[in-house]
């Protein structure tokens, strides 16, 4: 007895420290995690492109349409409405890495827009590579290019673009967008401003036939000297428009040189959205309004782009 008393007396004290101890070898830490969206903006949707490469071993058969209203080239007081059609493949063959595929041709009236007068139905091949993943408030960060091969209508000389690419999602779903990009623009497709012979018009410039440097109306056609180098930024932002996250806003800006020399630079505005519908489906619809009054660029213009994934 005398024995169990000094027992059952450690055994009342240390009791409590043992049940302190295993409640708080119990406790746990949960972390959360923001799930970060991963969403790939449809091309040829946008003039922003994202840091996200689609899914490696998948492929994108895209469909895209435009319908844009522009400056008419033998009279820049008219409107002439242009339609396109691209057909697009879009490949993640590995890790990080897009390879794409994809050939515009304008149709309608006339068959061109005014700023493709020449060139119709050229190839695109382009290549996204993510360099860097985003870390915290470090931005993921990429670089795209993009090489244009003269398959088109009277086309010729290749044409090749670089684009540093960065984009920063935050925790609530949204995401922001660099675009810095430069062209190297080797064809001598050139865009009339005069109209032909007889139909009258105001130009400037040196003209290929018979019209001196100058304004007044002339003869013959008068044209612009392309850049050989040609450079833009844009700047967006995308975000969800539902919880899940399947239908997402876009919105971005952009600013970029002419393509002509004598030509002032170019201001546009895109606004739309985007919308996964399952795992295989997705389908996206833009809008672009032209802010200055430049002839390069659309008064208006609306567009779609349908997308089917396959993985393999």
């Amino acid at each position: 007895m005398k024995r169990t008393l000094p027992l059952l007396c450690a055994a009342f004290c240390v009791a409590p420290v043992l049940a302190q101890n295993k409640e708080k070898t119990t406790v746990t830490t949960k972390t959360t995690t923001v799930k970060k969206s991963g969403a790939n903006l449809l091309a040829p949707l946008w003039s922003m492109t994202d840091a996200v490469p689609i899914e490696t071993h998948s492929v994108d058969l895209r469909m895209g349409t435009w319908w844009v209203t522009a400056s008419d080239e033998a009279n820049l007081t008219d409107s002439d409405d242009d339609y396109s059609v691209t057909p697009s493949l879009v490949w993640g063959p590995c890790d990080n890495v897009e390879i794409s595929f994809s050939v515009p041709v304008w149709v309608g009236d006339g068959g061109e827009m005014p700023a493709f007068s020449e060139g119709n139905a050229d190839t695109y091949i382009g290549m996204l590579w993510r360099l860097v993943e985003q870390n915290g408030m470090w931005p993921a960060l990429a670089l795209a290019s993009n090489l244009r091969t003269p398959t088109g209508d009277n086309s010729n000389g290749l044409d090749a673009e670089l684009r540093l690419v960065l984009t920063n999602e935050y925790d609530s779903g949204i995401r922001s967008h660099v675009n810095l990009y430069g062209n190297s623009v080797n064809t001598d497709n050139e865009k009339s401003l005069m109209a032909d012979d007889n139909d009258g018009g105001f130009g400037w410039g040196s003209d290929d036939d018979d019209w001196d440097s100058g304004w007044g109306w002339g003869w013959g056609r008068d044209r612009l000297s392309g850049r050989h180098f040609q450079w833009g930024a844009v700047f967006g932002l995308d975000g969800p428009l539902c919880s899940d996250g399947a239908v997402r806003w876009v919105a971005d800006y952009v600013h970029k040189s002419s393509a002509y020399y004598g030509n002032r630079n170019s201001n546009l505005l895109e606004l739309g959205w985007e919308w996964n519908i399952d795992e295989q489906n997705k389908l996206g619809m833009a809008t672009q309004v032209g802010l200055d009054d430049n002839e390069e660029t659309p008064n208006f213009g609306a567009g779609f782009t349908y997308a089917y994934s396959m993985k393999y």
